[in-house]
């Protein structure tokens, strides 16, 4: 099945945001593991869990779609000072995934692929959920 073009890259962008994440939450996890904040690394070493099979379904329909995936990632991950600072950092990521998200819906939606927007507004959902419980922990 050949699939739009702009379709197929806006998969590749959100693709790319999703591996920046699972880099991210598993250097993350790692280094909550390290300081002895056990919680937190299993809420982070879950969502390196959800990036992965994000990552996995975006893979799929770019493939379904007859395009070319790229599976590279542009984000830097580094480790953070503080737990504080981690879930910063998370939540600018998760941001960023949200108003991607956000275009890339519109987008399918306007070229009539309602399979690739329906993948989309499941992940945008995910982020979105993600970003409370990031606001939440940043509230405490």
């Amino acid at each position: 099945m050949q699939g739009d073009a702009g379709v197929i890259e806006r998969l590749n962008g959100y693709l790319q945001i999703e591996l920046t994440g699972h880099k991210q939450y598993l250097l993350a996890a790692a280094a909550c593991a390290h300081a002895g904040l056990g919680r937190l690394r299993e809420a982070q070493t879950a969502y390196v869990h959800e990036e992965t099979a994000h990552a996995e379904r975006i893979l799929q329909r770019i493939l379904l779609l007859g395009g070319v995936p790229v599976p590279t990632d542009l984000g830097v991950a580094a480790p953070a000072a503080t737990a504080e600072e981690q879930l910063r950092r998370d939540e600018a990521l998760v941001a960023r995934a949200i108003d991607y998200l956000r275009g890339a819906v519109a987008y399918c939606a306007s070229v009539g692929d309602e399979g690739s927007r329906g993948l989309l507004v499941e992940m945008l959902i995910d982020e979105e959920q993600h970003l409370d419980w990031l606001e939440q922990q940043l509230r405490l």
